[in-house]
């Protein structure tokens, strides 16, 4: 059988409290991670993300990457389109780690990204296994946003057959978290099968 190199990524806790809703996610889909997907949980920490994002742009095997974050409190999980290239932690310095509060990601960079890989058809077809999905093109300012500008960059820059990198947020509703580990199996599965048929 052909293989997949796969990557998921979630957030760990930030802003003084114990626990992110990623994160908590992540660990549920832990019991049923398929193969070949591994897991890893990142810092909210815009250098340390900055670090992490280079480790895997010089992976010659990555071919998909599906990051997870949180929003707020209402509405569907969003699939993110387009990332800025900007951050403002505002008042949250710890997760710029020493940097500036605010800012640009890239100097000289584009203004925005677009999110490399399939992310129409994949809430298209996460809809129609019936999850509660939609599509957005403002992913904020924080390490979210930061995370899918670095990588869509990073991983794209010259590569003939570029690893696909998509971010979803994940509204913080206790109550949701096992729907949400539901949608990102199901989104798991799809993106292996999907990379396999567009040929690697």
């Amino acid at each position: 059988m052909a293989w997949v190199r796969a990557l998921l990524t979630a957030f760990g806790p930030f802003q003084g409290r114990d626990q992110n809703q990623s994160q908590l996610v992540l660990e549920q889909c832990l019991r049923r991670l398929p193969e070949p997907w591994r897991a890893q949980l990142l810092p909210v920490h815009l250098p340390l993300l900055r670090a992490q994002v280079a480790t895997q742009a010089r992976r010659p095997d990555l071919q998909i990457w599906l990051a997870l974050g949180e929003c707020g409190t209402e509405g569907p999980p969003l699939l993110e389109t387009r990332a800025r290239n900007r951050h403002d932690f505002g008042a949250d310095l710890d997760s710029a780690g020493g940097g500036a509060p605010r800012g640009v990601l890239e100097e000289g960079g584009p203004e925005e990204v677009a999110s490399a890989g399939p992310a129409a058809e994949l809430a298209a077809a996460l809809g129609a296994r019936g999850h509660a999905i939609a599509l957005s093109q403002d992913a904020g300012s924080h390490c979210c946003n930061g995370l899918l500008y670095l990588a869509a960059r990073a991983l794209g820059a010259g590569a003939p057959e570029r690893p696909w990198v998509l971010f979803l947020h994940l509204p913080r509703r206790a109550e949701d978290q096992a729907a949400q580990a539901r949608l990102v199996l199901d989104g798991l599965d799809w993106l292996s099968a999907r990379r396999l048929r567009s040929g690697g």
